[in-house]
């Protein structure tokens, strides 16, 4: 008996105390039936920042996303950049040392989420193979686009700034037995919310010759 007491004065105290080993944990918020994931590139590879608030889709929302196209040398040294709105404008031909380049696009959309962001790439190339020389056209699209319209579920929670880094090599793979000796290209960059607007940037010009 006097065991028994002990031992329920000691629970009765612990109770009383405040202290938990749980802490101050709270359930994770379930995600609603119906609510989509993010789409299936919103992993890019640069990420889209670990502190890029998300917020909800509206139902209506007029206003476009805003879209960034940044030229970087492959150590990261910015070139130049253009933005959608006319924020910093391109200006002459960027003529490049080497073919290598970094692209990156930055898409934001406060208000609506951003869904995609896309790097695209157009060259004319010129091959030189057995004394001649060819012109070789070609565009390329990270991520390729889609014929179905980009539209996210009404209240569908999507980052407000996502961003898209590629190491690009021009001229690489056109000219088959022979090689590329001069490269003119262009690079733009594209954003796309969750309703489905667009923002295209201003094309940055390239110049490169071996």
């Amino acid at each position: 008996m006097w065991r028994r007491g002990i031992l329920l004065a000691a629970v009765l105290v612990g109770g009383c105390s405040g202290e938990s080993d749980v802490g101050d944990a709270r359930p994770e918020p379930k995600r609603e039936a119906g609510q989509p994931a993010p789409p299936a590139d919103a992993g890019t590879r640069v990420g889209h920042g670990a502190n890029a608030p998300r917020v909800p889709v509206p139902r209506n929302d007029p206003s476009p996303p805003t879209a960034t196209i940044v030229l970087a040398t492959p150590g990261g040294r910015t070139l130049g950049e253009a933005s959608e709105p006319p924020g910093r404008q391109p200006s002459a031909v960027e003529e490049l040392h080497e073919p290598r380049l970094q692209g990156t696009t930055i898409g934001r959309d406060p208000d609506g989420g951003v869904a995609r962001v896309r790097v695209s790439l157009r060259e004319v190339i010129t091959c030189r193979a057995h004394g001649g020389t060819t012109k070789r056209p070609r565009i390329r699209y990270f991520p390729p686009p889609q014929i179905e319209r980009i539209r996210s579920n009404v209240g569908a929670r999507l980052p407000s700034e996502k961003r898209r880094t590629l190491a690009l090599t021009l001229g690489r793979g056109r000219c088959g037995a022979g090689e590329a000796v001069e490269v003119e290209a262009q690079l733009w960059g594209e954003a796309i919310n969750g309703t489905g607007l667009e923002a295209v940037t201003p094309h940055l010009r390239l110049f490169w010759v071996r």
